[in-house]
């Protein structure tokens, strides 16, 4: 009898356990208002995102073939061909400085500003957006591969109440973190990690944060086209557009798996507005060993300004109630950051670009959250929940170590 009562007990204990087990945990509280993510890849030139592109052998490569995730993303949005940069050195430190102002920072003039202007000297849309939406910490995120974009993402002093969640590089600002930085692969610049592990940041952190205003930053395509002028000047040797290419290739694939991680998120699916742009061209001279520079192009002979290769680049918005098609209007850097404000409800009075009407007005007119009943439309693969814990290594394997950033060579 005992006995009997015994296995009774445990049979019952294991169900209870396992009937506990199988409740699935609560999903996260979805966003009052909508949510915004901005991509910003440095350096796409304009014969890549025109479709004008060719390799080293002077053969066309086909847009399709290098964004493919792009251009699935065009037919859901609206394409701006017709954007302009606002900074007259046509750099990119210059360039994220405006765009996180929404307006010309005027002592912000090259990626070296002196130590006392290397800051914001206008409210950014990251503090304003945590500010007016009385958001935490993890209510605003920035997620870059360029380290310098944490120091011009805020107007000092940073009190502790108003910092907001920033990873660029190999550094955080997580208070007491509970674990160390992971990175995978070795970077060749200093102040910047890969693009990969700037996805790896996004895909760990995101979901756990849920922040309403995202800022991610890829680097990579950029870094590969000044190797090129480097090994040039150095051993005088052809380095290639092929590891520009590539580099294009990959940060289109790693924006396919930022869309399909916010498609695979109820906070974010029906609910987001996904804003791709970059931060400069690059010059559009036809002498193969010079489509690398940008800022003073050699193609139009000015030294005075950015050629328009360097100025001319392109935005992407795709979301609830933006048509399809593409503007026909021209627009600036400074415009982006007063859109984004007004798709979050806030006002931005120190910006002087404009709201950009082909995506506010539709966006106003859109229902707040329209659940829709079809599979989310990945473009890479469905995202995979992380595991809980890090499997042990096998008896007399050593555990991986992160990467450590070398300090070859200085960012761009």
């Amino acid at each position: 009898m005992r006995i009997f009562l015994f296995v009774l007990a445990l049979w019952v204990g294991l169900g209870v356990a396992c009937s506990r087990a199988a409740v699935p945990p609560p999903p996260a509280e979805l966003p009052a208002g909508r949510n915004v993510v901005l991509v910003l890849i440095d350096g796409i030139r304009q014969q890549e995102w025109g479709g004008r592109a060719v390799d080293d052998a002077g053969k066309p490569v086909r847009m399709s073939e290098m964004f493919p995730v792009l251009l699935q993303l065009r037919k859901r949005g609206l394409w701006m061909p017709n954007v302009a940069i606002s900074n007259p050195a046509g750099v990119s430190l210059p360039a994220y400085a405006d765009i996180f102002a929404g307006r010309r920072q005027e002592k912000i003039l090259s990626n070296y500003p002196p130590v006392e202007d290397f800051r914001s000297h206008y409210p950014t849309l990251m503090q304003e957006a945590r500010k007016q939406l009385k958001l935490g910490f993890d209510g605003v995120g920035l997620i870059t591969s360029w380290g310098p974009l944490c120091t011009i993402a805020f107007t000092p002093p940073m009190l502790p109440e108003d910092d907001f969640y920033r990873s660029c590089s190999f550094k955080s600002n997580v208070p007491a973190p509970t674990e160390p930085p992971i990175f995978f692969k070795p970077e060749v610049y200093t102040h910047s990690r890969t693009d990969v592990d700037t996805l790896m940041d996004v895909l760990r952190e995101v979901p756990k944060r849920h922040p309403r205003l995202l800022v991610i930053h890829l680097g990579d395509a950029d870094e590969e086209a000044h190797l090129h002028q480097r090994v040039q000047r150095k051993v005088g040797q052809h380095y290639g557009i092929f590891h520009y290419h590539q580099a294009l290739r990959q940060d289109d694939y790693l924006l396919g798996r930022i869309w399909d991680a916010l498609q695979g998120d109820p906070f974010y699916r029906d609910n987001t507005y996904l804003i791709v742009t970059t931060d400069h061209g690059r010059d559009t001279a036809e002498d193969p060993a010079q489509w690398a520079s940008h800022g003073r192009c050699i193609a139009e002979k000015i030294r005075t300004k950015p050629c328009s290769g360097c100025s001319g680049v392109f935005a992407l918005a795709v979301g609830p109630g933006l048509p399809t098609k593409t503007a026909r209007g021209t627009y600036l850097h400074t415009d982006i950051a007063p859109t984004i404000a007004k798709l979050l409800g806030v006002s931005f009075p120190s910006a002087t670009g404009k709201p950009i009407r082909e995506i506010v007005e539709p966006a106003s007119r859109a229902p707040q959250r329209v659940p829709t009943t079809t599979p989310p439309p990945f473009l890479t693969l469905p995202p995979t929940p992380p595991p809980t814990a890090a499997a042990p290594a096998p008896a007399g394997v050593p555990a991986p170590q992160p990467a450590v950033p070398p300090s070859a060579l200085p960012s761009r």
